[in-house]
């Protein structure tokens, strides 16, 4: 494939949806590119603004709090996303300036309202990644 048509391709899968610098080039590979052609789609969309993982990794965050999710939760999926180290560091900082106590309790008297017992309140908790924060019983 050419260099444009690796940029297309790019493209056309960030169209569809975000995706991490890594995740966009194992599409492109497992497309037939080449990683040289991936590379520098990549780099071309990185200089155009099309793809910033910090701010990508930001609205992760962000999205996945809103949904109740704990930090272990979100620092997991952040790492099956394949972010890069810088990326992992900046979401670590915006983590720092939620309030995922506040968020633990809310998700836990939710589960109690819905029926739960206190022992599937604190399972689903866990679950989502609240393992440093239990709310009174």
């Amino acid at each position: 494939m050419t260099d444009s048509e690796a940029y297309r391709a790019a493209v056309r899968l960030l169209a569809a949806s975000d995706k991490t610098p890594a995740e966009l080039c194992e599409r492109l590979t497992a497309k037939g590119i080449g990683e040289k052609e991936a590379s520098e789609a990549i780099e071309r969309l990185k200089k155009e603004g099309f793809l910033n993982e910090l701010a990508y990794a930001e609205k992760t965050v962000r999205r996945l709090y809103g949904a109740c999710y704990g930090k272990e939760y979100i620092k997991a999926y952040l790492q099956n996303k394949k972010f890069s180290d810088d990326a992992l560091d900046f979401a670590e900082s915006v983590m720092d300036q939620l309030d995922f106590d506040k968020s633990a309790k809310q998700y836990y008297a939710a589960q109690k309202k819905a029926g739960k017992t206190h022992a599937q309140a604190l399972s689903a908790l866990y679950k989502r990644g609240f393992s440093d924060v239990l709310p009174p019983s």
